[in-house]
C-alpha cells in the first residue's frame, strides 16, 4: 500500500461548514484504521481554509471512494480535493508496514 496526502480546500461558506462540521468529523473518525486514514487536521497560515489528511491505500481511486461520502464533499463545502501519493523519505509515521 502507498501513502496518499489529501488536501481539502474549503468553500467560502463558513456558516454551512459550521453546520455540517459535526457530521464531517464523525464521518472522518470512522475512517481511522480500517478506512485507511492515518491522520487528519486543519492547516493554518495559507491563503484559504484547508485541511490535510493522510491515507494508506492502494490507489487514488480508493481514497476518492472513501472520501466521496464525506458530508463536506456531498454538501459542496470542498472546492477542491487534491490527492497525491506521498513518498516518505525520512522519519516514520509509526505504521507497521514498510513506510
Amino acid at each position: 500500500m502507498a501513502i496518499y496526502a489529501v488536501v481539502y480546500h474549503y468553500a467560502d461558506k463558513p456558516d454551512l461548514i459550521a453546520e455540517h462540521r459535526p457530521a464531517h468529523r464523525e464521518y472522518i473518525a470512522t475512517l481511522l484504521g480500517d478506512g485507511g486514514l492515518i491522520a487528519s487536521g486543519r492547516t493554518e497560515g495559507g491563503s484559504e481554509p484547508s485541511a490535510l489528511l493522510l491515507f494508506e491505500a492502494d490507489s487514488v481511486a480508493d481514497v476518492e471512494a472513501v472520501l466521496d461520502p464525506d458530508p463536506f464533499w456531498t454538501q459542496g463545502l470542498i472546492d477542491k480535493r487534491d490527492i497525491r501519493e506521498w513518498i516518505l523519505s525520512s522519519g516514520s509515521l509509526g505504521l507497521d508496514s514498510e513506510h
